[in-house]
């Protein structure tokens, strides 16, 4: 069975929606929803009945936050052999966990399975995704991972301990949880043990752009958790990938318009934080 767990808080119907999605999959596999609810008034429970007989759903309710925390409480909590992880505002494909099952049937050595984002008109969005499907290693899962379109063995996720929830909305550095994960998977699976597919579409709002002062601060957060997985794990691919992202940020803030420059800005600035927040963070613990 395979387990998707939903982490959620605020909703404005967009889980609704996610859950329609689910709803209409075609050929899927055999599939439970595990939705980690964090929030204190009763806006999921109400949602949860349109879906009776049409979906096989538990409502995990919780009394704390972070998006991080709430999945590793949700995979904990799931009986699936395989864990997959949509956000709240997705929308996967009809045919995305069929998509799934077909490379689990293709490659039976894989451990971790990732598909790529797509706005409402199909389109690639949030990351540059790469265009062919293919086995991912370090180096090149940067076009090939996020946790909105993450599926991986039960097994290899508790192996490496789950997410780190320092990492991710609500922590403390509130971003790259997904990838700070996959980079641990893959040296736990071994080489040959990941696979991306485009084919596994999932549907995500395309929040950036337009650029606006929201987008600066969106940036900035984001670029906290980037700076903190650096400076936690400092490899090769790791560094040659904030490398890239640094000198890419340094060419976007000559570009126009303003906020376009100020979001880029906000990135670079949000990197170093994190690096030297993680830094002190740890010299404290010490």
């Amino acid at each position: 069975m395979l387990s998707l767990i939903i982490a959620t808080l605020g909703d404005r119907n967009t889980l609704r929606a996610c859950l329609e999605s689910l709803c209409g999959q075609q050929q899927a596999p055999p599939f439970e929803v595990v939705i980690v609810d964090q929030n204190e008034d009763d806006r999921v429970g109400a949602i949860i009945p349109a879906f009776a007989g049409r979906l096989e759903i538990r409502h995990e309710r919780v009394a704390f936050r972070g998006a991080s925390r709430a999945r590793n409480y949700g995979a904990r909590a799931a009986k699936g052999g395989w864990l997959g992880f949509p956000d709240d505002d997705c929308m996967p494909a009809p045919d995305a966990l069929a998509q799934f099952a077909r490379v689990r049937a293709t490659f039976p050595d894989v451990r971790i399975i990732t598909g790529r984002t797509v706005d409402e008109n199909g389109e690639s969005n949030i990351l540059g995704w790469a265009n062919e499907a293919q086995h991912f290693t370090p180096f090149s899962m940067f076009t090939s991972v996020t946790e909105a379109t993450l599926f991986v063995e039960r097994q290899i996720l508790e192996d490496v301990g789950g997410f780190d929830e320092r990492f991710g909305p609500g922590a403390r550095y509130p971003a790259a949880e997904g990838v700070e994960l996959v980079n641990r998977l893959l040296a736990a699976a071994g080489t040959g043990r990941a696979y991306y597919s485009p084919a596994i579409r999932i549907q995500h709002p395309t929040k950036v752009p337009p650029y606006t002062s929201w987008a600066a601060r969106r940036f900035h957060l984001y670029a906290i958790g980037d700076g903190a997985m650096i400076a936690k794990s400092p490899q090769p691919h790791i560094l040659a990938w904030g490398l890239r992202t640094c000198a890419s940020a340094v060419i976007q803030l000559f570009s126009l318009p303003l906020w376009r420059s100020a979001a880029f800005a906000a990135r670079l600035a949000g990197m170093v934080r994190g690096f030297v927040r993680f830094h002190l963070d740890r010299r404290g613990e010490r």
